[in-house]
């Protein structure tokens, strides 16, 4: 699908230790970012999201835990994601629907293109079906 993909990041570390993922231009980030954000503190399978942008890009991590990421293209095209480990990250580009499940005790990193702007977002299903006609 076009405008959605995972991206992996190298992680350094050990069992003993633990890993650092650091996530840099030079390190496969296809953006500069401008934002970032986390939800925590879920209810187990809440479901957020219900959206898609006109032009910000995300990438989505589960810093901890697991969460399923359904994404919708307008040409109604979907594919599923699990995300459950902090150096995978999915790239969501614009004109993408998107849906968040989170699982226990999930915690979702997101960094993106741009700062927050009401604008951007596309709320409306029955508009976002639109972009592809």
């Amino acid at each position: 699908m076009k405008n959605v993909f995972v991206q992996t990041f190298r992680s350094h570390g050990s069992i003993e230790d633990g890993f650092l993922t650091a996530i840099e231009r030079s390190t496969g980030l296809p953006f500069d970012v401008k934002r970032i954000y986390t939800v925590a503190n879920t209810k187990d399978n809440n479901i957020r999201g219900f959206h898609a942008h006109k032009t910000l890009w995300q990438i989505f991590f589960a810093v901890h835990g697991e969460i399923d990421v359904m994404t919708e293209a307008p040409d109604g095209t979907q594919e599923f994601y699990k995300l459950n480990s902090p150096e995978k990250g999915l790239v969501c580009g614009p004109h993408i629907w998107h849906t968040i499940t989170y699982h226990g005790s999930a915690i979702l990193m997101v960094l993106a293109s741009d700062n927050y702007s009401e604008e951007d977002y596309i709320r409306s299903y029955e508009e976002f079906q639109k972009l592809n006609g």
